[in-house]
């Protein structure tokens, strides 16, 4: 629609690194994964900019990734996108279920809107 795509790539990254953070882990690397239809340099380089951009602000390294040109699987005009991350945490500190107890606070943040995950739904 606006053929904008490096906003997809700091959204890929953001998916993969939170899982990480949840754990209380920090994010340390990140690969890529585009499968496509047909590979339009300009495209790719928009959604790669755009996961560079996101390992930056996830203080993270982009140290590799695979991009996949599948005719006939793909539509010309279509792409899958995946990431994969690795983070590093001291035992001590893993965020798990084993520490938390009767009377402890949650805390919740609202939603500004639809998010990655929730587009499944929409």
């Amino acid at each position: 629609l606006m053929d904008k795509h490096d906003t997809v790539g700091i959204d890929c990254v953001a998916m993969c690194v939170n899982d990480i953070v949840c754990s209380g882990a920090k994010p340390l690397i990140f690969l890529d994964y585009i499968a496509l239809g047909k590979n339009i340099p300009e495209k790719v380089a928009s959604i790669v900019s755009g996961i560079a951009e996101g390992c930056v602000q996830a203080g993270c390294a982009l140290v590799g990734g695979e991009t996949a040109e599948m005719p006939g699987f793909y539509p010309e005009n279509e792409y899958d996108l995946a990431g994969f991350s690795v983070g590093l945490v001291d035992k001590e500190k893993i965020i798990d279920n084993t520490k938390i107890n009767s009377g402890d606070a949650i805390i919740a943040l609202g939603s500004s809107g639809v998010h990655s995950n929730g587009f499944s739904l929409v």
